[in-house]
């Protein structure tokens, strides 16, 4: 966005061309462009930790401010518009024939009712940044909060497995994070994979695995000499062969193979899958499906029920467990179990 002129009044006046608009409810606002600086210098915000009755937006998270900063140093811009509140040491006038705002710039001239992080980080960054402002005007403390409510209760961050889903425009081919996305789609795509419309890439989906926990899963080994040596469809393949002998047992043992798109589950899987093909490889030189299969046997003594975590402990311990299953080529011990 390019900088609006400011212009200097005097006593700490400014004004900056803006545009008035007035809804249906008579409420009137502006839609102007001001200076991160200058902005920061006459705006504030209501905070619970500073006043506990009439405060009631979040703590200023300090790590994130500086990495909007960081973000505009490298010459990246945020289009979204702070929204301020006017407040009587503004002093707002606006001139309808030069379509010129007025307003004097006073530590408490506006109320950040949304973009708090997005100000104060413009304002740190190295460089000038103008942001988009939208200024309202005439509002009680009721509606200031009903808009701080409105406006943040109704916004949603993006999905984590919808970032890694649009990843694939921006990462380079062949790399390490176009292969695991393309994985993901082979194995929700294909008619002969077990995780056949069991996975979910933009959206977290009850009973579906996303891109979180596959990448959790996957990305470790993408640099294993196993996987390095394997063109993309063997890989597939070998995917393949592993998660069908896995189906089979778990069909076999629990009557159904719900738990392969479980995400717990499917990470510990794969924590161990180096361990398994270690085992499967000394004992049958090959990586197919009945070969797995056979080494799989052991897991049909899983007692879930002891395994039922999905924190990082619980995965590691049902990983452990798996591949000392296997390891032990079936003997079960109480120590096992």
């Amino acid at each position: 966005m390019k900088a609006v002129p400011v212009k200097k009044l005097p006593s700490k006046r400014i004004s900056v061309l803006a545009i008035q608009i007035t809804d249906k409810n008579d409420t009137t606002f502006y839609v102007t462009a001001i200076p991160a600086k200058t902005l920061f210098s006459c705006s504030y915000i209501s905070r619970a930790d500073e006043d506990p009755i009439k405060g009631y937006q979040r703590l200023l998270n300090k790590s994130r401010t500086k990495q909007i900063a960081d973000y505009l140093n490298q010459g990246q811009l945020i289009p979204g518009a702070i929204i301020l509140s006017t407040q009587p040491a503004a002093k707002l006038e606006y001139d309808s024939k030069t379509h010129h705002l007025h307003f004097t710039i006073s530590p408490k001239s506006f109320l950040v009712i949304d973009g708090q992080h997005r100000l104060f980080g413009a304002s740190e960054a190295n460089n000038t940044i103008t942001l988009p402002v939208s200024i309202l005007c005439g509002l009680t403390q009721e509606l200031e909060v009903q808009y701080f409510n409105d406006i943040n209760g109704e916004q949603r961050g993006v999905p984590r497995t919808l970032q890694l889903e649009i990843e694939k425009f921006l990462v380079a081919a062949e790399s390490n994070d176009q292969i695991r996305i393309k994985l993901f789609h082979a194995l929700n795509e294909r008619p002969d994979s077990p995780l056949l419309g069991r996975m979910s890439a933009t959206k977290s989906v009850q009973g579906k695995l996303t891109h979180v926990p596959f990448k959790a899963a996957i990305d470790p080994l993408l640099d294993e000499p196993i996987m390095k040596r394997l063109d993309f469809d063997q890989k597939v393949q070998l995917l393949l062969n592993f998660l069908k002998a896995v189906e089979a047992i778990l069909v076999e043992s629990t009557g159904d193979s719900k738990k392969l798109s479980n995400a717990a589950f499917f990470q510990a899987l794969f924590i161990a899958f180096k361990g398994i093909t270690q085992v499967v490889v000394e004992r049958y030189q090959n990586y197919k499906e009945e070969s797995f299969k056979s080494i799989l046997t052991p897991l049909e003594n899983i007692d879930w029920s002891v395994h039922s975590g999905t924190n990082r402990a619980s995965i590691q311990a049902l990983s452990k467990h798996i591949l000392d299953l296997v390891s032990a080529g079936g003997k079960v011990s109480n120590e096992l179990l």
